[in-house]
């Protein structure tokens, strides 16, 4: 008799044995950043971080100058001082490694649950605003 309960789902980890964002978080990540580099240039500059800031926190205010100095300062960013996709994922994964909670935080914040799915519900309410 075929089992009719509901499908056990595995546990899902943000990185792997060696600290490495794994598959599903890194998919998550990108599609976040994609949301906010609204100018398409493959890196977020000040506005575009603030937005960031804001849909991570739920607050109307971003990053101060200073937090945005010491990200431009410790991840990788192009020429014109802009957070590219590589430093956005260091950062996630530095957050990751010594705050994991925080990082779930923002990955719920933006609509995905506990196994790294996008609820598309939040997805289209995001993107309205």
């Amino acid at each position: 008799m075929p089992n009719s309960g509901p499908k056990k789902r595995k546990i899902v980890y943000l990185t792997n044995k060696n600290s490495e964002l794994v598959g599903k978080c890194d998919r998550a990540l990108r599609e976040i950043f994609a949301r906010y580099d609204a100018d398409k240039d493959g890196a977020l500059n000040d506005q575009e971080l603030d937005n960031f800031a804001k849909g991570c926190n739920g607050t109307d205010t971003g990053f101060s100058v200073d937090e945005k100095d010491q990200i431009k300062e410790n991840f990788q960013h192009n020429d014109a001082g802009d957070l590219t996709l590589n430093g956005f994922l260091q950062l996630y994964s530095l957050q990751t490694m010594s705050e994991p909670s925080e990082t779930w935080k923002d990955l719920k914040a933006h609509g995905y649950d506990s196994y790294l799915e996008l609820n598309t519900e939040e997805q289209a309410e995001s993107a309205q605003d």
